[in-house]
């Protein structure tokens, strides 16, 4: 009898509802190359591009809404969310380790900017108790 392989298939997005986009050009600022993942919150430089949100350096005014590559220390073209319903367990603040916490204020934040946090519950871990 063959082994039976359980596969986790997440099909989940960071989008529920789509309500504006924005265009313009991301800066990583790191010298290698760069994956910044779905999900990534996003803040604007003075010069107005988009730069990773830190907190309590810049203000979160965006989401990424997919997975880009960012060349060593370059920039990349995108398009990031700036209004609408988005699922926030699903939202990072930059892809360090450990990871930052989403803080109340961050997500306050983000709906003074029309981008609504919503905590969306998912039925991976039920319909897979090994996810």
């Amino acid at each position: 009898m063959p082994n039976i392989v359980i596969t986790n298939c997440d099909a989940g997005s960071v989008v529920l509802e789509l309500g504006g986009t924005q265009d313009g050009i991301l800066e990583s600022g790191e010298v290698e190359e760069t994956i910044i993942r779905a999900g990534t919150i996003l803040a604007q430089e003075v010069g107005g591009n988009f730069a990773l949100f830190a907190d309590g350096v810049a203000g979160p005014l965006f989401v990424l809404t997919y997975d880009v590559t960012v060349p060593a220390t370059g920039t990349l073209g995108i398009t990031a969310l700036s209004a609408g319903r988005v699922n926030q367990n699903r939202l990072i603040v930059h892809d360090v380790d450990p990871p930052v916490p989403l803080t109340p204020a961050i997500l306050s934040a983000l709906r003074d900017h029309a981008i609504i946090p919503v905590d969306v519950e998912q039925l991976g871990s039920i319909d897979n108790p090994q996810a």
